[in-house]
C-alpha cells in the first residue's frame, strides 16, 4: 500500500511553492555569499509528529537573522502549508524554535517573540503559555508542559485554563541554573536538555548546575560610545567547573530530592533520562579526566551500575540505550576500534550488530520487524548512509546512492526524509517510504552541478595507511603549468574535511579560488579519519605536532606533483582549522602563507570539556601545552598571516588572537594582517560579514601567492 500510494505522489519543486526554476549559478562572490541559498533552499529543522504521518520544517535563507516560515508536510494528505507565520507575531518575531510535538499529535508546543505558545494544528489557534520559556517538554499524558524560566524549573497544566506553578528556587542565569544548561554542556558533551519527565508523568528529573566557581570570561561590545562589558560563563581549561547535581521533583507535592552529586568529586553528567519496564532514571557519570564513564540506573534494587567502560586516554560520551520489550537493549559504543550498535542481551553479553565501519548514531527501531535503523559511514568512510540493521542477522543499506545522506527517520520507521549529496553534487531533499519509492520534494541545482568544476577523490600514502584527500584544478588546467596551492585544513580529533558530501559554501568559495587561479587541496590526517581509534589518538597531548604531521604529508605531496609551484602553497582553516593554520606556519617551513579564522592560539584559552579530553589539565602536562601552542614560536612565523575573528567569540575567545598578536609584536614580525569583525561570534554570521570574510580573503590570497 505504501509503495503504490508513494508512486502515485507529484514530483514537488520545492515545499515553499517557489519557482521550480533554477537561480542564477554565475560564481560571483556576491551571489554565493548572498540571501538566496545558490545551490537551493532545502528543509531543513525537520521535526516529526509522533504518529510520524507528518512533519515540520523551515526553508531558510543564508540569512541567519532572516525569520522564515514553519511548515507543516502531511505525509498521508499529499498537503504542505505554512503552519506558523513569523510577521503573525509582530516586528522582530524570528523563526519559530524550540518545537515539540504533543504526544498525540494534536497540538505543537513552540516559543516565537520571546513567548511559549501552543498551537492546535487542527483549528490553528494559539494559546499564549510564558514569556521568557525556553526548552519546553510535553507531559507524556500531555496535559501539562514544563519549561525553563529565568534559571528555573516551571510546570503549565493545560487544561481549560493555563495554570502555571514553579517547580523551583534559587535560579539565578549567573549563578545557579535548574533545568538549564550552560555553555559547555551542550557544545562538547551533546547534551540536549536540561531535565526529563518520567513515563508516568508523575515525576520530573533535572540537572542543577551550580556555575559560581567558573571563570567569568568577558566579551566586550565595543560598538556603543560607552563600550558594554558582558562576562560569560565559561570554564577555561585547568580551571574550576560548574559543579553539578541531578535531582528529583515528585509531582504534584513538588518534593525535591538529591539523585547525585557529580561536583563533589569534579565529575561530569553529560546525560540523563528514564527507563520505561521497570520505570528508573538512568544516568551517565562521566570523571573529570574523561577516562571513565558509568551508567547507573535506578529501577528495581535501588542504584547500580548497567555499564562501565575506562580508558587510559579518553573516552567519549555513551548515548543512553533504547529499551527493548523483550528486556535487552541496544547501544551505541566504541569498544572494537571504531563505534558501532550493540545488543545486550539478558546474560548481560554485549554483541556488536555493525561491521568495522563507524556508525554515528542509533535514529529508531521497529520492534515488530525487529530492526534498528542507524546513520554509518558506510560503504566507505567519505560515505554516510542509513542502515536497516535487523537484530537477527543481516545489514541493509536504505539509502544506497553514492554520498551523503543526511538522514531524519520518522517515527515507526515506515518513512524518512533524507538530503543527499556528493562533493560535485549539490543536496536534493527526498522523502522515502521504507520498502516503496522516493518523492522529491526539493530538487538538485542541476545548473549549478553543470558548472561546477571535477572534484577529485585523492589517496595519499602514508605510514599510518591512505589519507583521503581532495583536490579541485583550475579550469583550463596544464599539467605543464606551475600552479600555486590553497589547503584548506580542519585537523581536529576524527573531524574529516574530505567526506564526499557538498561543502554548500565553503565548497562554492573553493570552487571561486580555482576560477581564479589556484589549485584547492585538503587532506585529512591520520587523526582526522574516522575508522581508526589509534590514529585518533596520536592527538593525546599532541594537538599541535600530532595534527600537523598530517598536513606536513598533504604538502610534500603536493610539492611531488610536477604542477604545483613549491615555494607558493598556502593554508586556510576555521577554529580548529585556524589553530591549525596559525600553528602550520609557526612550526613549518612548507607552507609560504596562511589565513586563520577564529583560530584558537594557546589552548589554556579553550574550554576544560574539550581541551582536557585530549590534552589533559595544564598542570599535569605544561610541556604538552607549551608544545601544541602558537605563542611560543611566534619569533618563527616564516610565511604571510592572516588572522580573521569576530569580537563577540564565546567559543573561541578574541583572546587568543590578542594573545598571539602581543607575541608577534614581541617578536617584531609585521607580516601579520588582522580583520576583526565587531558583535560577531564564532561562525561570523551575517550576509554582510560573510561576503567581507571570503571577499577578503579571496583578494589576500591573490596578493600573497
Amino acid at each position: 500500500m505504501l509503495r503504490r500510494f508513494l508512486a502515485a505522489l507529484p514530483v514537488l519543486a520545492l515545499l515553499s511553492g517557489a519557482p521550480a526554476r533554477a537561480q542564477s549559478t554565475a560564481l560571483t562572490l556576491d551571489q554565493v555569499f548572498g540571501v538566496p541559498v545558490p545551490w537551493g533552499a532545502q528543509p531543513s529543522r525537520i521535526t516529526w509528529a509522533p504518529d510520524g504521518n507528518s512533519f515540520l520544517y523551515v526553508l531558510a535563507t543564508q540569512d541567519p537573522f532572516q525569520a522564515v516560515p514553519l511548515h507543516l508536510y502531511d505525509v498521508r494528505a499529499r498537503n504542505d502549508r505554512i503552519l506558523i507565520d513569523p510577521r503573525s507575531y509582530g516586528k522582530g518575531a524570528g523563526t519559530p524554535g524550540s518545537l515539540v510535538w504533543s504526544p498525540d499529535a494534536r497540538s505543537l508546543a513552540f516559543t516565537i517573540g520571546g513567548t511559549l505558545y501552543v498551537r492546535n494544528i487542527t483549528t490553528g489557534q494559539d494559546r499564549a503559555i510564558d514569556r521568557r520559556a525556553s526548552d519546553p517538554q510535553w507531559s507524556p499524558q500531555g496535559d501539562a508542559i514544563a519549561y525553563v524560566k529565568a534559571a528555573d524549573l516551571y510546570v503549565a497544566s493545560l487544561a481549560s485554563k493555563v495554570s502555571i506553578r514553579r517547580l523551583t528556587a534559587g535560579g539565578s542565569e549567573d549563578r545557579i541554573l535548574n533545568g538549564g544548561l550552560d555553555w559547555v554542556y551542550p557544545e562538547e558533551l551533546g547534551t540536549a536538555h536540561g531535565f526529563a519527565w518520567a513515563p508516568d508523568g508523575k515525576s520530573i528529573a533535572y540537572m542543577r548546575m551550580d556555575e559560581r566557581p567558573a571563570t567569568d570570561f568577558p566579551i566586550v561590545d565595543f560598538m556603543p560610545v560607552d563600550n558594554v562589558t558582558g562576562d560569560e560563563k565559561y570554564p577555561l581549561s585547568g580551571e574550576s567547573n560548574p559543579k553539578v547535581t541531578l535531582r528529583l521533583i515528585t509531582l504534584p507535592g513538588g518534593k525535591d530530592s538529591l539523585v547525585y552529586d557529580a561536583g563533589a568529586q569534579d565529575q561530569y553528567l553529560p546525560v540523563f533520562g528514564w527507563q520505561p519496564h521497570p520505570q528508573g532514571l538512568i544516568f551517565e557519570v562521566l570523571n573529570r579526566a574523561q577516562t571513565s564513564l558509568r551508567v547507573i540506573a535506578t529501577s528495581g534494587v535501588g542504584p547500580h551500575v548497567i555499564y562501565q567502560q575506562s580508558d587510559p586516554k579518553w573516552l567519549d560520551v555513551v548515548p543512553l540505550p533504547a529499551w527493548l520489550s523483550d528486556g535487552r537493549s541496544l547501544w551505541m559504543l566504541d569498544r572494537d576500534g571504531t563505534n558501532g550498535l550493540y545488543v545486550l542481551d539478558a546474560l548481560r553479553n554485549f554483541h556488536r550488530l555493525t561491521g568495522a565501519y563507524r556508525s554515528d548514531a542509533l535514529l529508531g527501531v521497529n520492534a515488530s520487524a525487529a530492526t534498528a535503523y542507524v546513520a554509518a559511514a558506510y560503504p566507505t568512510r567519505r560515505d554516510r548512509a542509513l542502515l536497516a540493521i535487523s537484530l537477527n542477522a543481516g545489514v541493509t543499506n536504505l539509502t544506497p546512492a553514492t554520498g551523503s545522506h543526511n538522514v531524519s527517520l520518522a517515527p515507526g520507521g515506515a518513512f524518512f526524509v533524507d538530503t543527499h549529496s556528493t562533493l560535485t553534487d549539490p543536496p536534493q531533499t527526498d522523502l522515502v517510504a521504507i520498502g516503496g519509492s522516493a518523492v522529491v520534494l526539493a530538487p538538485r541545482n542541476e545548473p549549478l552541478r553543470s558548472q561546477l568544476l571535477p572534484v577529485e577523490m585523492l589517496s595519499v600514502p602514508s605510514p599510518y595507511g591512505p589519507l583521503d584527500a581532495t583536490m579541485i584544478k583550475p579550469p583550463g588546467f596544464d599539467a605543464g603549468h606551475k600552479y600555486p596551492v590553497i589547503v584548506y585544513v580542519y585537523g581536529g580529533p576524527a573531524a574529516p574535511t574530505t567526506a564526499n558530501t557538498f561543502g554548500e559554501q565553503r565548497a562554492l568559495y573553493h570552487q571561486l579560488l580555482a576560477r581564479n587561479g589556484f589549485i584547492v587541496f585538503s587532506i585529512d590526517g591520520p587523526a582526522s579519519q574516522i575508522d581508526s581509534d589509534a590514529n585518533v589518538r596520536l592527538l593525546y597531548h599532541n594537538f599541535g605536532p600530532g595534527s600537523l604531521m598530517g598536513q606536513e604529508i598533504g604538502a610534500r605531496y603536493l610539492q611531488s606533483l610536477p604542477y604545483v609551484d613549491p615555494a607558493r602553497i598556502g593554508i586556510w582553516g576555521w577554529s580548529f582549522g585556524g589553530y591549525e593554520t596559525a600553528y602550520a606556519m609557526t612550526h613549518s617551513t612548507l607552507f609560504k602563507a596562511g589565513a586563520a579564522v577564529a583560530p584558537v592560539t594557546d589552548w589554556h584559552y579553550y574550554d576544560t570539556i574539550y581541551t582536557e579530553r585530549y590534552m589533559g589539565k595544564p598542570q599535569d602536562d605544561l610541556a604538552a601545552y607549551n608544545a601544541s601552542s602558537v605563542l611560543p614560536a611566534a619569533a618563527n612565523l616564516h610565511g604571510d598571516l592572516l588572522i580573521s575573528h569576530g569580537t563577540s567569540d564565546d567559543n573561541v575567545h578574541m583572546a587568543n588572537t590578542i594573545s598571539l598578536l602581543q607575541s608577534f609584536i614581541d617578536a617584531d614580525q609585521t607580516n601579520v594582517d588582522f580583520m576583526v569583525y565587531p558583535r560577531r561570534t564564532h561562525s561570523i554570521a551575517g550576509i554582510a560579514q560573510r561576503r567581507h570574510l571570503y571577499g577578503h580573503m579571496l583578494h589576500w590570497w591573490l596578493k600573497h601567492l
